[in-house]
C-alpha cells in the first residue's frame, strides 16, 4: 500500500465525520435535544411555581405581574420549545411542545386557584346541581333551562363518576385545550396540510386562544364539538355519509349553546354553495334544526336578546363596566394586538392563495384557500344578528381561530424552518453553496421564535390580566355556599360588585323563582356604579331603605370585589373599602360571619 492510500485511509473516517450530511444530521440531533432540554425547563418551572401563587400579591395587571415570575417564564420556554422542535422538523416532539404550552399556560388556573375561578362557572354549577337533584332542568327561572345539553352531560357524568362538579371545573379548562388542539389538527389534516404544517396550526390556536371562554360552559363544549362538525364537513366532499353524521353532533350544539349554531350554518351553507360539503344543502338542515330551538324557546330569546339586527359596527362594540384600571388598559391591548397578529396575516394569506397565477401555486391551493377564508371570516356574520351582550366580537374572533390558525400555519413553519431545506440541499454532494440564503433562514428562524414567545406572553397577559377580579377564594365560595343553602325563602343578598360565587346549588331556583334578582349587585342598579361612599349618609339612608323590606336581607363583602373593582374602575379606589366599614359599623348590621378576605351582615329585625 503506497503512503497516499495510507493517508487516503486514515482520512476517509474523518472526512466521514466531517460530511455535510452528518453536519446536518447533528445539527438536527442538537435541536432536538435543545428542544427537549427547554420542554422539562417549562414543566420544570411551571410546577415549581404554581405554589406560589396563592401568595402573589394583588395587582390590576394580573397574575404575570404579582411576583411570581415563573409563570410568564414557563410560558415562554414552552414556546420556545415548540420553535425548536418545528426547526428540527420533528413531528412528535412538535406535538409534545405544543401539549407542554397548553399545560404551561393553564395549569396555574388548575393548580394555582383554591377554587374554580370566574363568576360565571358558579352560576353553570347550580344548573348541573338542580339537573342532578331533580332530574330535570329549572323552566321558567333562567335561560338555561331552553339549552341544557351540556348541563345535562356534565351532571350525568359527575353522577355516574362519582366526580364532583367543582373538580370538573378546577380542570376543566384545562382538558378543554388539551381537547382544542386535537382537534384543529385534525381538522387541518383533513384540509390536506402535511403533520408539520397541522401540528403547527394546533399550536397557533393553544397559544391564540385568549378569549376565555373555556371554563366549564356551554361554550367551551359546543365550539369544540363545532370544530369536529367542520372536520366531517370537509370531509364529506369524498364520502357523503360523513355530512349525515355531523348531524346528530349538530343536534347536540344546537340543545346547549345559543351562538355556535350560526357560525356552523353560516360555514356549512358557503361550503354547500362551493361544493365543499356533501351534501349541498346540509346548512339548510342546520338551520331548520337551529330554528326549531328558537321557537321553541321564543320567549327566551325575546328576553334575553340584545343589540340591533343588520347592525355589525354597533354588535361588534364591548360594553365598558367602569373607568378601567391600568391592568385593564394593558389586557386590553394585549388581547387586542394578538387578534390583530392573527387576523391581519390571516387575511394577507387568503389574499395570496386566492391569486395564484400571480404569486404561485395552482387550483389546489385555491381551493383550500377558499375554504378556510369561509372558515375564517364567515363568523363576521354574527354580527349582523345581535352584540351577545356584548361580547359578540370575541365570539367572532374565537370562531374564526381555526381557520386562521390553519392559514397562519404556513407561514409559521416556513419562517421557522427557513435556511434548513438550503442547508440540507447544500449537504448533497455536487451542489453549489449558497451561504446567504442560510444565514437569512437563521435571522427568519431567530426573528418567528422572538414573535412566538412574545405572542405566547400576549396571549397569557389576555387570560391572567384579570386573575385577581376573577379569583374566587375558598373561604368566599364555602360561605356563600352555605348562605344558599341555609338562608330563607325568600332573601335577599347584596354585593357592591357582580364578582364571585352564586347560584352554585339548586336552592337558588327557589330563591329565583320568587325574585329573579334576589343576588342582584349595586353596580347594576341605577346610579350606584361609581359611588365614593365618601358621605356616610348614602350608607345609612339605604340600610333605612333595606329596612321596609318583608324578607332578610345580607350584605356580603369579599377581596374578590375589591379587586374587581380596582381593576374595572365600577367604583373609585378605596370605596369598597369604605362602604363596608360603615356597613360593620352601622348598629342595624349584625355579623354572620368574619373571615379572612369575606365578611357577612344580615339586617336585624327585617323578615323575622
Amino acid at each position: 500500500m503506497t503512503t497516499s492510500s495510507v493517508l487516503l485511509a486514515t482520512r476517509t473516517p474523518g472526512d466521514a465525520v466531517r460530511s455535510p450530511e452528518t453536519s446536518v444530521l447533528r445539527s438536527r440531533a442538537r435541536l432536538t435535544v435543545l428542544a427537549r432540554l427547554t420542554m422539562v425547563a417549562a414543566v420544570v418551572v411551571c410546577l415549581v411555581t404554581i405554589p406560589a401563587i396563592p401568595r402573589a400579591s394583588s395587582t390590576t395587571l394580573g397574575l404575570l405581574f404579582a411576583g411570581v415570575p415563573g409563570v410568564p417564564v414557563s410560558i415562554a420556554l414552552a414556546g420556545l420549545a415548540f420553535v425548536l422542535a418545528l426547526r428540527a422538523g420533528s413531528v412528535a416532539d412538535s406535538w409534545v411542545a405544543t401539549i407542554v404550552s397548553v399545560l404551561c399556560m393553564r395549569l396555574p388556573i388548575a393548580l394555582g386557584a383554591g377554587a374554580p375561578i370566574y363568576s360565571w362557572t358558579y352560576k353553570h354549577l347550580g344548573v348541573i346541581d338542580w339537573i342532578q337533584h331533580h332530574g330535570h332542568v329549572a323552566t321558567g327561572v333562567d335561560i338555561y333551562s331552553g339549552w341544557p345539553g351540556v348541563f345535562a352531560a356534565i351532571a350525568w357524568f359527575s353522577t355516574v363518576t362519582g366526580v364532583s362538579t367543582t373538580v370538573i371545573a378546577q380542570w376543566f379548562e384545562v382538558g378543554v385545550n388539551l381537547a382544542l388542539v386535537c382537534a384543529v389538527g385534525s381538522l387541518a389534516r383533513a384540509i390536506g396540510t402535511k403533520r408539520l404544517t397541522a401540528v403547527t396550526a394546533a399550536f397557533v390556536v393553544g397559544v391564540a386562544n385568549w378569549v376565555g371562554q373555556d371554563y366549564l360552559s356551554p361554550q367551551a363544549v359546543s365550539f369544540l364539538l363545532g370544530i369536529v362538525v367542520v372536520t366531517l364537513l370537509v370531509r364529506s366532499r369524498n364520502r357523503p355519509l360523513l355530512g349525515w353524521l355531523s348531524v346528530p353532533l349538530f343536534g347536540a350544539i344546537a340543545v346547549s349553546h345559543q351562538l355556535t349554531p350560526y357560525w356552523l350554518i353560516a360555514v356549512a351553507l358557503a361550503f354547500g354553495v362551493i361544493g365543499a360539503a356533501r351534501p349541498r344543502y346540509i346548512g339548510i338542515v342546520f338551520g331548520v334544526i337551529a330554528g326549531a330551538m328558537v321557537v321553541a324557546n321564543l320567549h327566551l330569546v325575546e328576553q334575553f336578546t340584545s343589540g340591533a339586527a343588520f347592525d355589525p359596527v354597533a354588535n361588534a362594540q364591548t360594553i365598558e363596566t367602569g373607568v378601567g384600571s391600568v391592568g385593564q388598559t394593558v389586557t386590553s391591548i394585549a388581547a387586542r394586538a394578538l387578534t390583530a397578529a392573527v387576523w391581519g396575516p390571516a387575511l394577507v394569506a387568503v389574499v395570496v392563495g386566492l391569486r395564484p397565477d400571480r404569486f404561485g401555486g395552482g387550483r389546489a391551493k385555491r381551493w383550500n384557500t377558499l375554504r378556510l377564508a369561509i372558515l375564517t371570516f364567515a363568523p363576521f356574520a354574527l354580527l349582523f344578528g345581535q352584540s351577545y351582550g356584548g361580547e359578540a366580537i370575541f365570539r367572532v374572533f374565537l370562531y374564526s381561530l381555526p381557520g386562521s390558525a390553519i392559514l397562519l400555519a404556513p407561514i409559521v413553519l416556513r419562517c421557522v424552518r427557513s435556511g434548513r431545506s438550503e442547508s440540507e440541499r447544500m449537504a448533497r454532494p455536487g451542489v453549489a453553496r449558497r451561504t446567504g440564503v442560510v444565514v437569512g433562514g437563521r435571522f427568519a428562524f431567530v426573528g418567528t421564535a422572538a414573535a412566538v414567545v412574545l405572542a405566547s406572553l400576549l396571549s397569557a397577559q389576555a387570560t391572567y390580566g384579570a386573575w385577581f377580579a376573577n379569583l374566587v377564594s375558598p373561604q368566599s365560595l364555602a360561605i356563600s355556599t352555605d348562605l344558599l343553602r341555609t338562608m330563607p325563602v325568600p332573601s335577599q343578598v347584596i354585593s357592591p360588585v357582580g364578582a364571585g360565587a352564586g347560584r352554585m346549588t339548586e336552592q337558588y331556583v327557589d330563591q329565583a323563582r320568587i325574585d329573579p334578582g334576589y343576588d342582584s349587585t349595586m353596580d347594576t342598579w341605577a346610579g350606584w356604579a361609581g359611588q365614593s361612599f365618601r358621605n356616610p349618609e348614602v350608607e345609612r339612608k339605604l340600610t333605612s331603605d333595606l329596612l321596609q323590606s318583608d324578607r332578610p336581607v345580607y350584605m356580603l363583602f369579599t377581596q374578590q370585589q375589591i379587586d374587581a373593582a380596582a381593576y374595572t374602575g365600577s367604583y373609585p379606589a378605596g370605596a369598597v373599602q369604605r362602604f363596608a366599614a360603615q356597613v360593620g359599623s352601622d348598629s342595624r348590621w349584625e355579623s354572620v360571619v368574619s373571615a379572612q378576605g369575606v365578611e357577612l351582615y344580615r339586617l336585624k329585625g327585617v323578615g323575622s
